[in-house]
């Protein structure tokens, strides 16, 4: 049955600015549940959304996208990956898309093998579009092992200056020959798909989002939860956000570098990636964390060889998402529980491969939507923590950036956005 899911507008919010104008309300019409929220730019600068959407003749969701229109404050032209029925729709890790320089739209999603003996093996496909969205080819791996017997997923994706698209995901082909995940990266060739895969790291955290970003000199930044089994703990392990980055385009990356020394020592997963952006002073972290206090932690890597020393945000924030604005400013958003959210980490199951994961799932609690400039040390509140938003994503507009949040409504889930000014 169809059902028409209301994307609230929550209206325009000056981040120097005292006041909040009138909230104004848009709707979305959709044919089932939305989910998945993610922001990204196509190749003309244009904002778009990608969320996940289930379709009530067969349940299965499927990807779709829409272009945003700032004058309208709409998105206009919905379009279905047809390819990506069935896809899985972890809040960590969903599907997306990308769009080459000369307009070519590639799509990402991940889908679950059917696979008695490790029910959470999976693999992460693409499918391709070369006019704007009206055909697509069908799925293709975006990993070169295709083996059913385990898991890959927590990807994210990025265009590169050359016009071309990179991505890396959590990968679980070693299995128990090493501690957690491995991180994988790919890119696109000119003309064509992803090429050969490789390998960038053994031992990460195995269900955290991962993030990938290029920024405008040509240089790859990536972020991710690494783990690491420091001297003096006595074999614990620790799981603290790892940093490499890529000088000649995705050829080679730098040794890991750890964004800070947390000593978070947890056997589990807290389900919250890292964010990064990058400002003409250098890069930029943002991440959660519960080791030498619980919360949303901010770090920058300037000219120094390492980064700063960490900051706290907020100590009731989870899952940060981090932009630099044309004015350098820093923007973040995350979703701050009413009550200070707890350290206990998802419990994981590595049995049969290494890469299948039981995990614990709590019911999302009220939340509100924050947005923090870092920069002016400003906090607005863009919800009023009535309702459960969770899974807060941010991108850049002309004059100001816009921001969309899952909120899960008497058992549905739906799609909210906003967009701000800045000054």
């Amino acid at each position: 049955m169809k059902r028409t899911i209301a994307i609230l507008l929550v209206g325009i919010i000056f981040l120097t600015a005292c006041k909040e104008k009138p909230a104004t309300i848009g709707t979305l019409n959709t044919q089932g549940v939305a989910v998945g929220s993610y922001l990204t730019q196509d190749n003309k600068g244009n904002p778009v959304l990608c969320w996940s959407e289930q379709d009530g003749k067969d349940a299965l969701y499927r990807l779709k996208y829409a272009i945003y229109n700032q004058k309208t404050n709409t998105f206009e032209n919905q379009v279905t990956v047809p390819a990506s029925s069935g896809i899985s729709t972890s809040a960590e890790s969903m599907g997306k898309v990308a769009f080459k320089a000369d307009g070519t739209v590639i799509a990402v999603y991940s889908k679950r093998f059917l696979n008695e003996k490790n029910p959470y093996a999976g693999a992460i496909y693409y499918s391709s579009s070369a006019d704007n969205g009206k055909t697509w080819s069908s799925s293709q791996f975006l990993h070169s092992d295709t083996s059913h017997n385990y898991g890959r997923s927590f990807f994210d994706i990025t265009t590169l200056k050359d016009g071309e698209i990179a991505a890396v995901w959590l990968d679980g082909r070693y299995g128990k020959s090493i501690k957690g995940s491995a991180l994988f990266f790919n890119k696109t060739i000119k003309g064509k798909g992803f090429g050969v895969d490789s390998c960038l790291e053994k031992g990460t955290c195995e269900c955290c989002r991962t993030e990938i970003l290029a920024d405008n000199t040509g240089n790859i930044h990536l972020a991710y939860r690494n783990i690491t089994m420091p001297t003096g703990l006595a074999d614990k392990q620790v799981r603290d956000m790892g940093y490499k980055v890529s000088t000649d385009n995705g050829k080679t990356f730098s040794a890991v570098k750890t964004i800070s020394n947390d000593n978070w020592e947890i056997d589990g997963c807290p389900h919250s990636g890292p964010s990064l952006a990058v400002t003409k002073d250098g890069v930029n972290a943002v991440w959660f964390t519960a080791g030498g206090g619980s919360g949303i932690y901010y770090a920058s890597l300037n000219k120094n060889t390492n980064f700063d020393k960490r900051r706290l945000i907020t100590a009731h924030g989870k899952h940060p998402q981090l932009i630099a604005l044309a004015n350098n400013q820093l923007i973040m958003v995350c979703e701050e529980l009413n009550e200070e959210p707890a350290a206990e980490p998802m419990k994981m199951n590595h049995s049969h491969g290494g890469g299948g994961m039981k995990m614990s799932h709590e019911p999302a609690a009220n939340a509100k939507i924050i947005l923090t400039n870092l920069s002016k040390n400003k906090t607005t509140a863009l919800t009023d923590g009535q309702q459960p938003d969770h899974h807060a994503v941010i991108t850049t507009l002309k004059d100001g950036a816009l921001i969309a949040w899952v909120r899960e409504n008497n058992g549905r889930s739906e799609i909210c956005y906003t967009n701000i000014k800045a000054n």
